[in-house]
């Protein structure tokens, strides 16, 4: 048995429970969890797009994608380089990311694809200057060595 809690905002989300008397306040009740909602589908392809993104970042030793794009106008080169790859590509994936899901919600696919299968089809950051190296830069010099 389950109990699904429905958002405003079209969110599903769901726990099992072994009574409906555990049913909490603005929960119903169901034998089978909710089939997910293109809100769902959303929110969860949303949210690992964003981690692969910020994986891929931290292959250079970067907290995050937007750390890395924060380096834009870094005087180190490796590290303006990173981020300038960084931002094409960032924009390429949510483009086409955006088109996908526009795509899903105008023709559904009777069976969605995985996030990973997703992913897979998205810009990936090698065509877009992104190049794997040690964290940090040759030349960088740390304040305060010597």
């Amino acid at each position: 048995m389950y109990a699904i809690t429905t958002t405003n905002a079209g969110l599903t989300s769901y726990r099992a429970i072994a009574f409906e008397a555990e049913l909490l306040d603005g929960e119903t009740i169901s034998t089978k969890p909710p089939v997910p909602t293109m809100a769902d589908i959303a929110a969860t392809l949303t949210a690992d797009i964003q981690s692969w993104l910020d994986g891929i970042a931290a292959q250079n030793g970067y907290d995050s994608l937007a750390s890395c794009i924060s380096y834009k106008d870094s005087a180190i080169a490796q590290w303006a380089a990173d981020a300038a790859a960084a931002l094409s590509w960032r924009d390429a994936v949510w483009q086409a990311a955006f088109q996908w899901q526009q795509g899903a919600v105008a023709n559904p696919p009777a069976t969605f694809p995985t996030s990973t299968e997703v992913i897979a089809s998205l810009p990936q950051a090698v065509d877009y200057g992104w190049v794997v190296h040690e964290p940090g830069a040759a030349t960088a010099l740390l304040v305060g060595s010597n």
